[in-house]
């Protein structure tokens, strides 16, 4: 499959993500159960990495340290559309990325800005990308049995899953 192809799915799980807005974020919890809380993400960047804002005091934060294995789940109800991203979470507390990743709104939960010690940033690096887009027709055959994926090689680039079986 060539690179162009993985840019292509790449800007259309992209879209999706973009298009949902919202997501839902999902850790392992204390017992082997998956917390999910929605959450609102911000834009992948040039990696595709997203970034979330949170308390370094929440449990999703205390979940991270524990078992960073992650799940990020969108959904655009408007096209029929999902993106899943899995990948490791890091919490990140650098000072120029916090107040690259803030959002305005935010500060009446972080009295202080981006600056406040009670925000952080989580840092998802996906390692896999599935989706699907019925009003484009981004599934593959049999007709919306399984999804479109990517995986994420050791060099840092995307490549497609062949196997859908995998998926």
């Amino acid at each position: 499959m060539s690179v162009q192809h993985s840019d292509t799915m790449l800007e259309m799980a992209r879209a999706i993500m973009k298009e949902a807005d919202y997501c839902f974020f999902m850790t392992h919890g204390d017992s082997g159960e998956i917390n999910a809380r929605l959450m609102h993400p911000f834009e992948p960047d040039g990696e595709f990495n997203v970034y979330l804002g949170a308390s370094p005091n929440s449990r999703k934060a205390r979940e991270i340290l524990k078992q960073n294995n992650v799940t990020l789940s969108f959904i655009n109800p408007r096209s029929t559309a999902y993106a899943t991203l899995v990948g490791t979470a890091t919490l990140e507390n650098d000072a120029v990325l916090k107040r690259k990743y803030w959002r305005a709104y935010w500060t009446d939960m972080y009295p202080g800005g981006p600056e406040n010690n009670e925000y952080v940033l989580i840092k998802i690096v996906p390692y896999r990308i599935e989706f699907m887009n019925f009003s484009n027709a981004a599934l593959p055959q049999p007709y919306g049995l399984k999804p479109n994926g990517l995986q994420r090689s050791k060099g840092g680039g995307w490549t497609e899953i062949e196997s859908r079986d995998t998926l």
